[in-house]
């Protein structure tokens, strides 16, 4: 395992490509996924472009967070610009999936000097919309188990017009009612068991796990997790990539057309894919991105 220590933390990361360039940092959703699933990817985009990946802080490999400690989005996305500084990298792109998305749209809008091109894979930008767009996806799944607390749940989430924390707290608590875990996860063309064996966990325990709850909760207190990030992206003089699964109801209906009106937007859509096109359809994913940075 390898670990940078930023502004006194203990960041687990990974590096690919050491001496290619473009260089290309990727940010992890969840929140608090870990980058985890994503080291076949970087191993694989490491052969012609650098990549850095890395855990989060409070995440997974990465140093728990402290429980009187303030974390926020934005205090993330300054470690993020200081672990760059530390590994002498003048700019990089940023590659954000899910909840990532929403952190590298406010990095490029933070440290806009640093960010080369921004690629977007099923993002969250519009958590409210994002939420709406799931528990519809899962609407047939919640009204079949019969369950009237559930069905409920479900319908207020669809009803929500205004942006605030008890959304994130819904849409985990409808998750909680899914059992089929290729429905849960946004899974199309493969099944959970594929998904899961696609990445290693060798040496993760569940004390490490548990670790994310903490990010979360930390997140939600905060409450930047449930801004619209999308008006940031039509500020933002940057080549924008969406790599967008078809079958994916995070990133919604709303916010790929949002997207495909900007003038420096590009659109890949991944016919056979859910939530994870980089896993569902890598080699057309692999390609699609290096032609992208290349």
């Amino acid at each position: 395992m390898s670990f940078i220590n930023i502004s006194g933390k203990k960041i687990y990361y990974e590096s690919y490509g050491e001496n290619h360039t473009p260089v290309l940092v990727y940010l992890h959703g969840g929140p608090g996924a870990s980058c985890l699933d994503f080291t076949n990817t970087a191993k694989a985009l490491g052969k012609q472009i650098k990549v850095v990946s890395f855990d989060q802080y409070g995440v997974l490999r990465s140093e728990i967070i402290s429980d009187n400690e303030p974390y926020t989005m934005e205090i993330q996305a300054k470690l993020i610009d200081e672990m760059r500084r530390k590994m002498n990298i003048k700019s990089w792109s940023v590659l954000g999936h899910s909840y990532g998305g929403a952190l590298a749209v406010l990095y490029a809008d933070k440290y806009p000097d640093t960010v080369d091109k921004i690629i977007l894979e099923c993002p969250c930008l519009d958590f409210t919309d994002s939420a709406k767009s799931i528990a519809a996806y899962l609407s047939d799944y919640i009204f079949n188990l019969g369950d009237k607390t559930a069905i409920s749940l479900c319908e207020r989430i669809q009803n929500y017009n205004d942006q605030n924390n008890d959304v994130v707290v819904d849409i985990l608590n409808l998750l909680e009612y899914v059992k089929e875990m290729e429905l849960r996860n946004y899974l199309h063309s493969i099944s959970f068991d594929k998904y899961i064996s696609s990445f290693s966990t060798i040496g993760i325990t569940d004390d490490m796990w548990a670790k994310a709850e903490k990010h979360l909760i930390k997140l939600i207190e905060d409450g930047a997790i449930t801004k619209n990030y999308l008006p940031i992206l039509k500020k933002l003089n940057k080549p924008i990539l969406l790599l967008k699964g078809k079958y994916d109801p995070a990133c919604s209906d709303n916010q790929v057309n949002y997207i495909n009106d900007l003038p420096n937007a590009t659109i890949v859509e991944f016919e056979k894919s859910g939530h994870f096109p980089r896993i569902e359809e890598q080699e057309k994913y692999i390609e699609t991105v290096l032609n992208y940075l290349l």
